[in-house]
This record gives C-alpha cells, sequence and structure tokens, in this order.
C-alpha cells in the first residue's frame, strides 16, 4: 500500500513539474523578440528599395513566426530591391519574390540611365494612356498610384441635350503626375493632374475618342468588385 501511495506521489511530483516547465516555456517565449525589417515610410510599387526607406523592430518571435513567411533582419538583402507591389510604412519587408525583385535581379528592370523601367510591369493584355485632369475631374487630386476608378464622359452643348455617361469601370491607375500650371497659386485650382491609366488596347480606343470629344471625370472606386449598370444622363432628365 505504502509502495504503491509512494509512485503516485511520485506521478504527482513529474506532472506537476512538466505543467511547471511547460508555463515556463511558454510565458518565456512570449518574452523572445526577434528583430525583422519593416517600411519606414509608404514604398510605392516599382520603385527601388534603399536602406533610408528601411528601418529594423523587435516583434515577439511567436508573431514573426505565425504571421510572417519570409522575415529578414538584414537590410543589405533588400537594398536595390525592386517592390512589385505597394509597401505600406511600418509593414515587414520579406524575402518574398511575389512582393520584390531582388537586388541581384535589378539590372534587367532598368533603363540605360539606372531608372526603373516601369514598361516590364505592364502585363501584354494592357496599354498605358495618360488623361490630363483639373481637381474638378480628378477627386480632388487626391488619387494615387494603385487606385481603382470608373470614368464618365460627359458632353456640352448648347443647341443640342448635354449628356453624360459611365464608358469604363474598374480601371487601375498606374501612375500619377502633379504639374503646377500657375506657381503663383497657392490652392490646388493651379495644379493639372496627369492620370496614367492600366487599360486594355480597346478601353485605349474608346477612352482617347472620349477625351478628344467631350470631358472626362474620374471617380474612385473603392475596390475592385462587380460592373455596376449604370444608365446614361441627359440635361433634360435633371429639371
Amino acid at each position: 500500500m505504502a509502495l504503491r501511495l509512494g509512485w503516485r506521489l511520485l506521478l504527482i511530483v513529474i506532472s506537476a513539474i512538466a505543467i511547471a516547465y511547460s508555463i515556463y516555456s511558454y510565458l518565456d517565449s512570449l518574452q523572445q523578440t526577434v528583430k525583422v525589417v519593416v517600411a519606414a515610410e509608404d514604398i510605392p510599387a516599382h520603385t527601388e528599395i534603399t536602406t533610408d526607406k528601411l528601418r529594423l523592430v523587435e516583434i515577439e518571435i511567436n508573431a514573426a513566426n505565425t504571421i510572417l513567411k519570409r522575415p529578414t533582419d538584414d537590410m543589405s538583402a533588400l537594398a536595390g530591391g525592386i517592390a512589385l507591389k505597394e509597401i505600406k510604412k511600418d509593414q515587414p519587408v520579406e524575402l518574398n519574390p511575389e512582393l520584390l525583385i531582388f537586388p541581384e535581379q535589378r539590372h534587367l528592370y532598368l533603363r540605360a540611365n539606372g531608372q526603373v523601367d516601369v514598361t516590364y510591369f505592364i502585363p501584354k493584355d494592357r496599354r498605358l494612356l495618360t488623361v490630363a485632369l483639373d481637381p474638378q475631374g480628378s477627386i480632388n487630386n487626391t488619387l494615387e498610384k494603385g487606385d481603382w476608378v470608373d470614368i464618365i464622359f460627359s458632353t456640352k452643348n448648347e443647341t443640342t441635350n448635354s449628356s453624360a455617361k459611365m464608358i469604363l469601370q474598374q480601371v487601375e491607375v498606374f501612375d500619377i503626375e502633379h504639374l503646377q500650371l500657375d506657381r503663383g497659386m497657392t490652392s490646388k485650382a493651379g495644379v493639372v493632374q496627369h492620370v496614367t491609366l492600366l487599360v486594355t488596347p480597346q478601353e485605349a480606343v474608346v477612352l482617347t475618342l472620349a477625351k478628344r470629344q467631350g470631358n472626362i471625370d474620374l471617380i474612385l472606386n473603392p475596390w475592385n468588385g462587380e460592373k455596376e449598370n449604370v444608365i446614361p444622363v441627359k440635361e433634360d432628365s435633371l429639371h
């Protein structure tokens, strides 16, 4: 009887030690950290990654192992690479070929002057087309690269009924350029925004005709979802 109680007591002690060790290991793992490289600022897609755009931060090792696939603490392994997608400030920059072009491959994507050649990032079934818009036609000059927009074409005629219609939907903004036409003006009224859009060849034909024959307005499409059936509107329907 005493021997049996002794074995039971021994098993209880061993189990208690194992549980205590497991708890200690878990709590200790919560305190362990690892350094990872994150973006020090927003890094636009198709731009070069430089060391001044990166910084090191410490995060819990469990979080790093769970959330990140290929983190790194070596900024030199990233510097000189090219971002394939926009990397937001404080977002970890991983060694992921779907997110960046590695530094050793960057020479394949550069022009003779050392600048990134954006034509390498245009899909074969797409074309680039630029429209020049004032703040009223470009959402008060707030558009950014990577946004999605719908395009409205409108005509104004004193002899015929003016009209407006949606001609394209879910068009990606490939690039943005701001031009200050009147440097004496401090407001956005003196700024023209050159918006380069990524379109199909057929969409390029439609958009070219539209911008030559009337006015173009871009409206922000917050999500690249399903296209809407939008009815054209004529001036007399507003009265």
